[in-house]
């Protein structure tokens, strides 16, 4: 008994010394104190030192170490530094075991472990006051609070605001539309286009020199209105095929006179170089004006009884 005994004290006080590697790599494993209250955090420093070029090294770790719960491993990315917070809740002498270290020297890629040296640690149990106020015991120290810890949260969040975004977008970009169609039909074409040319005559195109673009303006609005009101291809058409399909509307018989000759002399104006004179454009945009309002749908009059007239008669 005394023999094993005997044996156990001798290899811890190996193991004690600072660890050196067949290759010169000395990993010193220490603490801040050698006494602690059950429930502590025990802050293991861990140095690594070499006279060899190391290509990397890395503490070879699990969730426990011997009797202790590892809470976090942080390294000092600097120097051959690490911290490992350690937390038991043993009493007594408890014996910090070797951590193992794995690491690659640049000239060879066979992997090499070290360890370092063990060492005892005193835990002192919580002391009561029986006579005192009872009170909680202290709560079990968690990990530091990392940013890969929240960063799904994150990524979560961000998601739901960016769906929530576009559906919020394309809801108003859908409600915005329906609200211009809604607008766009409940305005009658010919209301339309006698506004356009209202706004037309307030430009003053040709008063400014712009004649051409003012006979343009003039023969889109006619036809804009011509699309709209007998669902005829106008825009894409010629002034022939306009008057072609034009001919079977009778509303476009009582204006056929002053229909061609706004069509084809803003022809002449837009491709052939024709300059007006100024009585020409003010006919055109007045031939316009009457053009909308003969064409356009006659409004319902409501019918009133005609008048009785009683005859009376008169004696001789």
């Amino acid at each position: 008994m005394h023999m094993k005994l005997l044996k156990t004290i001798v290899l811890l006080l190996i193991l004690a010394l600072p660890v050196q590697t067949q290759q010169r790599l000395y990993l010193k494993a220490y603490t801040d104190s050698t006494e602690y209250t059950i429930g502590d955090r025990v802050d293991l420093h861990i140095e690594v030192r070499t006279e060899i070029s190391i290509d990397s090294i890395a503490p070879m770790l699990s969730d426990s170490l011997g009797s202790f719960e590892v809470l976090h491993v942080q390294r000092n990315d600097s120097e051959f530094f690490w911290t490992v917070y350690l937390s038991t809740t043993d009493s007594g002498r408890v014996v910090v075991p070797p951590i193992p270290f794995r690491y690659f020297v640049n000239t060879d890629s066979t992997p090499h472990v070290a360890y370092t040296n063990p060492f005892y640690l005193t835990f002192r149990p919580v002391l009561v006051n029986p006579h005192g106020d009872i009170k909680d015991i202290k709560p079990p120290l968690s990990a530091p609070l990392e940013f890969e810890d929240v960063l799904p949260y994150l990524i979560v969040l961000v998601v739901i605001a960016l769906s929530i975004s576009v559906w919020y977008y394309f809801k108003k970009k859908s409600y915005s539309q329906h609200s211009h169609e809604e607008m766009r039909i409940n305005i009658p074409p010919h209301k339309e286009a006698l506004a356009a040319l209202r706004q037309l005559e307030e430009k003053k195109l040709w008063q400014q020199g712009f004649v051409k673009e003012y006979y343009s303006e003039v023969t889109t609005i006619l036809r804009i209105f011509f699309e709209k009101r007998w669902s005829i291809l106008a825009l894409e058409s010629t002034t022939d095929e306009i008057l072609h399909q034009m001919k079977r509307i009778p509303e476009a018989l009582l204006v056929w006179g002053d229909l061609e000759w706004c069509l084809r002399t803003a022809d002449l104006v837009k491709f052939a170089k024709y300059i007006p004179s100024p009585e020409e454009n003010e006919r055109i945009l007045q031939h316009a004006y009457a053009i909308v309002r003969i064409m356009a749908p006659k409004e319902q009059q409501p019918t009133e009884p005609h008048p009785v007239i009683e005859e009376v008669s008169h004696g001789r």
